[in-house]
C-alpha cells in the first residue's frame, strides 16, 4: 500500500518549488539567496527549483493513491 502522505507532500513541495522558480524568474524584487545583482533573473536558481518541481511531480505520480475496487 502506498503512503498518501508522500503523495500530498510531493504535491505541496512541487507547488512551492514552482512558485519559487517563478519568483527567481522575475527580474526586480530582492532575491534572498543571491548576493549579487538582485535586479536580474537567476537562471541557475530557476533551473534548480524547476527541477525540484519536476521530481516532485514524478514522485506524486508514482505514489498516488489508487482507488480500491469494491
Amino acid at each position: 500500500m502506498k503512503n498518501p502522505a508522500i503523495f500530498f507532500g510531493a504535491i505541496v513541495v512541487a507547488v512551492i518549488s514552482a512558485l519559487i522558480a517563478v519568483y527567481y524568474a522575475i527580474p526586480g524584487p530582492y532575491h534572498v539567496l543571491t548576493t549579487h545583482d538582485y535586479t536580474s533573473s537567476h537562471p541557475t536558481h530557476i533551473l534548480l527549483f524547476a527541477g525540484i518541481t519536476v521530481v516532485c511531480i514524478l514522485a506524486a505520480l508514482v505514489t498516488r493513491p489508487k482507488k480500491s475496487a469494491a
